[in-house]
Parts: structure tokens; C-alpha cells; sequence
């Protein structure tokens, strides 16, 4: 076999099937956790939930996330050239077409908030996610690993001492100061952005901090030949030895080195809890996941290891029209995510709900998406972003990105 091989979606495309089935599975799981079902067909009150899909949650919690924010990474690096970084006037025009990209993402989040009536978009912190990328772009991929090795230590433990010790600090997400207005309505209250910014830099649990080691990995990744059949054997070498790697961490802190007996006598101490610092090394449900600094390099792992997977069945034709409405739902990514918000906001009625109502929604998406895409280029979002991105942008810039798939 080549070593160099396309693993295509569809006939004549250039797009990375592995990484649409990888962004897939992200949004299954993100779809998932929004539904949390209680009971198979019909809901449960909470505290009866199924013990096997209390389970299956507990399990997915962060980490479905967490592909998508390793995803978001790999993206930005193939819009700005892939393994052929841009440079020059056309670097420029990619700085700038990724923030127009967030400008417009933000206002679609605020807009699916408006829907739901609700504060529940990731796409919020993508747009700053996306806007922090900006000035690495041109870093090389192994100055991106040392970087982002050296933030998923710092960063955890930043969070675990304003979590534990300085919830006063400025910064902190528990020092107060309110909310920001929810939906479009922000747009005319300036005085509730410094709060929206702080909410977005260090609140939802620490997303961004916990974000941005796997960013810049990802950026890293997609800076790299992805087509390459070796390098995607190294990769799954990798993922493999981080995987265990980190749950061996994770494994030695609770047990031998005692962590579970010191979290144990935290949550049964009186006044304040504070966590142990062995907490630091231990993996979720143990541990926050913006706490846990193994969790990222395990989280980096496992993505490696799914798409090195799905990129080897993809490969085959076979594979390739069996998997079409998980890789076709992928490439629909922004639209599924924005529209099953607001349908369960607006349609579904209040929680708990049963899990055939996630079942509707994803049998609904993979119907859906190998129609819309036999059709179409892009999904209806992902086009409406194209464009309205390529509207904010000089003329010139914008003509011609109007005209190149995302």
C-alpha cells in the first residue's frame, strides 16, 4: 500500500474522512451529554436514572469535548495550509479570515442563546479559542508540542489553586460580579462584556484554560502530512503511550500513593472543601477535567487513536459508504450542534428526557446529511458562515474565499 494515501469522504473530495468521523463522534457525544437521557423510552426522574446510562455519561463527561477543542485546533491549521503553512500576504488574509470566522460564530451563539432562552453554546469559547490561535499560526509543530506540554501542567494547577485557595482573585469565576446578559441582547449592553470576556477566559468549569493545550497540539497535528500512512501508524504509537501513560498517573495517585484516602477525608472534612494536590494527577470522575493534568495528554490520545482508526477503515470503499452518514454528519458539525439546542430547548419540552429522543435526533442527522451533502457543498450553517465570514473581510480577500471550501 502507498504510503501516501486520500482518505476521502466522497469520490473527487480532498477533505480528511477521518477527521469528519473524529468531529462526528464529538458532537454525538456534546449531543449526548445536552440530552442526558434517564430511561430508554420513556424519561425517569433523575435520581431513578438507568445505571447504564448514568454510566455511559460519567464516562463521556469532558471527554467528547475535548475532542472537539483538539478538532478545532487541527482546523485552524488546515485552513492556514495544512502541512504547507501560508506565509506572507496569504497568512494575512487567513489571520483575518479566522476572525472574521469568530465574529460571525459569536453572533450565531448568540442567537441559538436567544432560541433556547438559555447560556448553553460552546460555540462562544470557540470564537475566543479560535481568536488565540491567531498569533501562533506560524509557529512549527514542535514548538507547539513544548508549548503546549508546558501549559497542561501550568494551567491545571493555576485552576486548581484559584479553585481551592484564591476564589477571591480577580479572575476567578467565584468572585463575583454577575452574569452577562444572555442572547443578542449583549450586544447592546457594553457594560455586561468585561463580565461576558471573564465568563469566556475562566469560567464553564475552566474551559479555555483547559482548552488551550490541546489547541495548540492540535494546531500542531494538523501541520503535519495527516495522509501519511506511517505517520499515522506513529501517531497511533503515540496515542497508545499516552492513553496508558496517563491512566497509570492516574492509577498510581489514587491508589499507592494514597489520593482516594485524601479526597475521602476532604469531602468529609468540616468548613470549606480543599482538594488534595494527588487530585492533580488523578483522571475524571476522580478529578474536574480542567484539574487533572493528565487529562488532556489522555484526551490527545485518544484522538489520536480514533482517528488513526477511523482513517484506516476509511480507506477501504466498503467502509467509506457504511460510515457516509457519520462522516457526511461531521462535515454538518455547526448545523447539528446549533439545531439540536434549540430544538430541545423550543421542541423537546423540560427535562429529563428518554433515549430514544437522542436516537431520533442522531438517525434524523445521518438521514439528513447524505442527502443535504449529495446536493450541497456545505451544510446550511457551515455555508452561512462562509459566506457572512467573507462579507466582514476586504473585498479582494473575500471574493476569494467565497470561492475555496472550508
Amino acid at each position: 500500500m502507498s504510503e501516501v494515501i486520500q482518505s476521502t469522504t466522497r469520490p473527487g473530495s480532498n477533505r480528511l474522512a477521518g477527521l469528519d468521523a473524529l468531529r462526528a463522534i464529538a458532537i454525538i457525544g456534546m449531543i449526548y451529554m445536552h440530552v442526558s437521557p434517564t430511561g430508554w423510552w420513556q424519561a425517569l426522574p433523575f435520581a431513578d436514572r438507568l445505571p447504564v446510562l448514568a454510566w455511559f455519561e460519567g464516562m463521556i463527561t469532558g471527554r467528547a469535548m475535548s475532542l472537539f477543542v483538539l478538532l478545532a485546533g487541527v482546523s485552524a491549521a488546515l485552513m492556514t495550509g495544512g502541512n504547507k503553512p501560508h506565509d506572507g500576504a496569504r497568512l494575512r488574509s487567513d489571520r483575518q479570515r479566522l476572525a472574521a470566522r469568530a465574529a460571525v460564530l459569536f453572533l450565531i451563539s448568540l442567537l441559538i442563546d436567544q432560541l433556547a432562552g438559555a447560556n448553553l453554546s460552546i460555540l462562544e469559547y470557540y470564537t475566543v479559542w479560535l481568536l488565540l490561535l491567531i498569533p501562533v499560526l506560524r509557529l512549527r509543530p514542535g514548538t507547539l508540542l513544548g508549548l503546549a506540554g508546558v501549559l497542561a501542567v501550568l494551567l491545571p494547577l493555576l485552576c486548581f489553586l484559584i479553585m481551592n485557595f484564591f476564589r477571591d482573585w480577580p479572575i476567578s469565576p467565584f468572585s463575583g460580579g454577575g452574569q452577562a446578559t444572555v442572547g443578542l441582547a449583549l450586544l447592546w449592553h457594553p457594560l455586561d462584556w468585561p463580565l461576558k470576556l471573564k465568563a469566556l477566559l475562566f469560567g464553564g468549569g475552566f474551559q479555555t484554560p483547559y482548552a488551550l493545550p490541546l489547541l495548540l497540539t492540535g494546531l500542531a497535528l494538523g501541520r503535519l502530512d495527516l495522509r501519511s500512512g506511517r505517520l499515522r501508524t506513529r501517531l497511533a504509537v503515540s496515542g497508545t503511550c499516552l492513553v496508558l501513560g496517563a491512566w497509570l498517573v492516574s492509577g498510581l495517585a489514587l491508589g499507592p500513593l494514597g489520593g482516594a484516602t485524601a479526597l475521602e477525608a476532604a469531602m468529609t472534612a468540616s468548613g470549606p472543601m480543599q482538594q488534595p494536590w494527588l487530585s492533580l494527577l488523578m483522571l475524571p470522575p476522580h478529578q474536574l477535567y480542567a484539574l487533572s493534568i493528565p487529562m488532556a495528554p489522555f484526551m490527545l490520545g485518544v484522538g489520536l487513536l480514533l482517528f488513526c482508526g477511523l482513517s484506516a477503515l476509511l480507506e477501504r470503499r466498503l467502509w467509506q459508504r457504511l460510515l457516509l452518514p457519520l462522516t457526511d454528519s461531521g462535515r454538518l458539525a455547526l448545523t447539528w450542534y446549533a439545531s439540536h439546542l434549540v430544538f430541545m430547548e423550543r421542541v423537546a419540552g423540560e427535562p429529563p428526557y428518554a433515549f430514544v429522543l437522542f436516537a431520533g435526533i442522531m438517525l434524523f442527522a445521518f438521514t439528513f446529511s447524505p442527502l443535504w451533502l449529495a446536493r450541497f457543498r456545505r451544510g446550511p450553517l457551515e455555508w452561512l458562515l462562509g459566506m457572512a465570514a467573507a462579507k466582514l473581510l476586504p473585498r479582494g480577500v473575500g471574493a476569494m474565499l467565497r470561492a475555496r471550501p472550508d
